[in-house]
C-alpha cells in the first residue's frame, strides 16, 4: 500500500512546542512506522512523547506521532531510562590534599625556619624552598620545624625561630573535584551485577563526563540494589585531583 505523509500541526504554548505528524498506510506499515522511532528519542522535530496506532478504515491505518521541543524551539536532551541505558549524576565537592603536594609549595609555607645561637639573618634560599632537605653545611646552621616545641638544644645552647610560616596553621589545601553517579535498571540481579563487576577502584570513566576533560576518573563506589520494580546498578566515579590522573603503579 505504501506509508503517506498525511497532515502536521505544531501547537505552541507557555510550556514548550508541540509538533503531531500523522502518517497512513497499510496495518503492518503504521506498526513498522511506530515501532521505528522509540518513545524519547531525539529527532529533527523534537523528542518522541508518544506514540499512536488507530485503524480508520478496513484497509487504511494512521500512526500518530507527538514531539516536544523546550519553548525557544531548542531541544532537551533527556536521559534514556530504558533497561541497561546509564543515567548520570553529576555532583561537585573539594577534595583536601596534603600542602606539600601542591605545584608551588614553598617550605615556609609552614614551616618554622629555625637558627643555631649566634645565627641571626635567614639564608637567601628560605624563600625559595621546595623541600626540607638541607645539605651538611646547612643543617648545621639551620633546621626546618613544625613547632617551637621542636627547637633542637646544641652544645652552643637552644636554638631560636629566625622565620615564621608564611601559611601558619595550613597543612592541606582543598582542589575542586568532580564525581558521575551512573545508574541503570535491569530486570534481574545478575544484568546489574554484569555492569559493577570489576570496576571498583579502578581507572576507567563514566558514559557521560558532562564535557569535563582534566585528568581521569576513578570507580570509588559500586552497588547493586532493589527498588521494588527493577534492579539498580551504580557506579560512582571520581575525578582526579589534578591533570596528571590516578597514579597508574597504585590503580589500575
Amino acid at each position: 500500500m505504501g506509508i503517506k505523509f498525511q497532515s502536521r500541526v505544531t501547537e505552541r504554548t507557555s510550556d514548550g512546542i508541540t509538533t503531531t505528524i500523522v502518517w497512513n498506510g497499510s496495518k503492518e506499515e503504521m506498526a513498522a512506522t511506530a515501532a521505528g522511532t522509540p518513545v524519547g528519542a531525539c529527532t529533527d522535530d523534537g523528542q518522541l512523547k508518544s506514540v499512536r496506532v488507530y485503524q480508520e478504515s478496513p484497509r487504511i491505518w494512521h500512526c500518530e506521532q507527538r514531539f516536544t521541543l523546550a519553548a525557544d524551539g531548542e531541544l532537551t536532551e533527556k536521559p534514556d531510562n530504558a533497561y541497561g541505558k546509564k543515567s548520570a549524576q553529576l555532583k561537585g565537592s573539594m577534595l583536601s590534599m596534603p600542602l606539600e603536594t601542591h605545584k608551588k609549595y614553598q617550605a615556609r609555607w609552614n614551616y618554622y625556619l629555625a637558627g643555631a645561637p649566634g645565627v641571626k639573618a635567614a639564608p637567601s634560599w628560605w624563600e625559595t624552598a621546595k623541600d626540607t632537605v638541607l645539605n651538611h653545611a646547612d643543617s648545621q646552621k639551620y633546621a626546618w620545624i613544625k613547632t617551637p616545641g621542636e627547637l633542637p638544644n646544641g652544645k652552643e645552647g637552644r636554638w631560636h625561630i629566625l622565620k615564621d610560616p608564611v601559611k601558619p596553621g595550613y597543612e592541606t589545601y582543598d582542589v575542586a573535584t568532580y564525581s558521575v553517579t551512573e545508574t541503570a535498571r535491569f530486570r534481574s540481579a545478575n544484568a546489574a551485577g554484569k555492569m559493577v563487576a570489576n570496576n571498583l577502584n579502578k581507572i576507567g570513566k563514566p558514559d557521560n563526563d558532562f564535557g569535563i576533560k582534566r585528568g581521569d576518573w576513578k570507580c570509588d563506589d559500586a552497588g547493586v540494589s532493589w527498588n521494588g520494580n527493577d534492579w539498580l546498578a551504580t557506579l560512582t566515579w571520581t575525578l582526579s585531583g589534578n591533570e596528571e590522573g590516578w597514579d597508574k603503579e597504585l590503580y589500575s
